[in-house]
């Protein structure tokens, strides 16, 4: 799966192979060069899971209803006001993982799979980098 160069930002987490090993780098000016030019087939996103949540700081909801066969993690966002503003990622049953932004527990995105949206999302709503322990 290819990434578009205008779902990046510099500093993005993207997997690039290099020497025939997927490793997780951040994005640089040489990946937007290589995408541009049509070859970023070496390029992928990363996807989320539940090592990658708690890497980004997600806590996971012990009271979930829907453990075990679900999860579901939450990343408070410190942004100014009296709403309850937070990212949640749900990793469903078949093991598929996707976040969204919730405000006061009410859905406010479309669903996200990828390390990069996540922290494009993240920055959009905090004006702050998503710190991730990669």
């Amino acid at each position: 799966m290819m990434i578009n160069a205008n779902e990046l930002r510099l500093g993005n987490y993207i997997l690039q192979k290099i020497n025939n090993r997927i490793v997780t780098v951040k994005c640089t000016a040489q990946h937007f060069e290589l995408l541009n030019t049509g070859n970023g087939k070496e390029i992928y996103p990363v996807i989320l899971k539940a090592e990658i949540l708690e890497k980004a700081g997600f806590s996971e909801n012990k009271d979930y209803p829907l453990l075990p066969e679900a999860r579901e993690f939450i990343l408070v966002l410190p942004v100014i006001g009296n709403n309850k503003n937070e990212i949640r990622a749900y990793i469903k049953n078949n093991k598929e993982c996707f976040g969204r932004a919730v405000v006061n527990g009410l859905p406010v995105s479309n669903n996200f799979y990828h390390l990069h949206q996540l922290q494009n999302l993240h920055f959009a709503l905090t004006n702050e980098e998503l710190e991730v322990k990669i």
